[in-house]
């Protein structure tokens, strides 16, 4: 009943839509998340929802890795001299304004709670922080790094590094750019955000985070709102898929583990059957 009510609402949401997109969300009912996948299409004109779970094959290898890993912080940045020692594996970036919970994202994504510092005040992370993450038994290494939130330092200061950074570092698989879900939208520092690595040509996925404090026919206009929004800033770079998290409740954390394993080439992308 709770797979037909949550299609239902799915089903409604897209129809509300004054421009027809291909819509799908995904719940796992081992792990209880959920996302929605929204097409990019220009000219798509069928309005559809679907519910999946984490594919079975998949969500064996994201346990397996993540439980059997060797999470490190490696160092910190705060100019490119820092970061060109770490060894060449690839790489993945967490993005977002102050306080939208990156760091308690990343210690969740590591299972390490100690590992990952995390503040009460905005811009504790003045640098960009790097951790790596290997497993003995299990293949693949992949490097994470917690960007510096938005506002901690002045705008030109700040924008000349993450620029360079962007720019040069050739590992650099994807950016996840997070935005708080209670927010509902993209802010003038995510669009700028946005704007930068199309410049750049580097892939971003959005993350909602901290949405068990939303209900879910809220969450799911949140995610329209802001997948349409990005699309319309970058449509040559971000991703389709939102992924809707919450580091308190781990709500979503294997849909982003796994996604990270498929970005670094761990485990191959599948395409989505039509």
């Amino acid at each position: 009943m709770l797979a037909s009510a949550i299609s239902r609402q799915c089903r409604a949401a897209a129809a509300a839509l004054t421009r027809p997109t291909k819509v799908g969300c995904h719940y796992s009912h081992t792990f209880s998340h959920a996302c929605l996948r929204s097409s990019l299409a220009a000219r798509a004109t069928e309005s559809s929802s679907e519910l999946n779970p984490l594919p079975n094959s998949h969500s064996g290898s994201v346990f397996k890795y993540f439980s059997k890993r060797d999470a490190k912080f490696v160092l910190s940045a705060t100019k490119p001299e820092h970061y060109s020692r770490i060894p060449e594996t690839p790489e993945v970036t967490f993005a977002g304004r102050s306080n939208v919970g990156k760091s308690s994202l990343l210690s969740a994504i590591l299972r390490s709670q100690g590992l990952v510092k995390t503040s009460k005040k905005p811009g504790h992370t003045s640098a960009l922080n790097f951790f790596s993450l290997t497993s003995g038994s299990y293949p693949g290494a992949i490097s994470l790094v917690d960007m510096p939130g938005y506002g901690f330092r002045s705008r030109d200061e700040w924008g000349e590094f993450i620029m360079k950074y962007l720019s040069t570092r050739k590992v650099l698989r994807r950016v996840f750019l997070l935005i708080e879900a209670k927010v509902g939208e993209l802010k003038a520092t995510d669009m700028s955000f946005l704007e930068l690595a199309e410049q750049y040509d580097v892939p971003v996925q959005i993350v909602l985070t901290k949405t068990d404090k939303m209900k879910r026919v809220d969450l799911d206009k949140t995610c329209r709102t802001v997948i349409r929004s990005a699309t319309d800033i970058a449509s040559s770079v971000v991703q389709p898929t939102v992924i809707c998290c919450s580091s308190r409740t781990k709500v979503g954390i294997d849909a982003l583990q796994l996604e990270l394993l498929r970005v670094c080439d761990i485990i191959p992308s599948e395409e989505t059957a039509e």
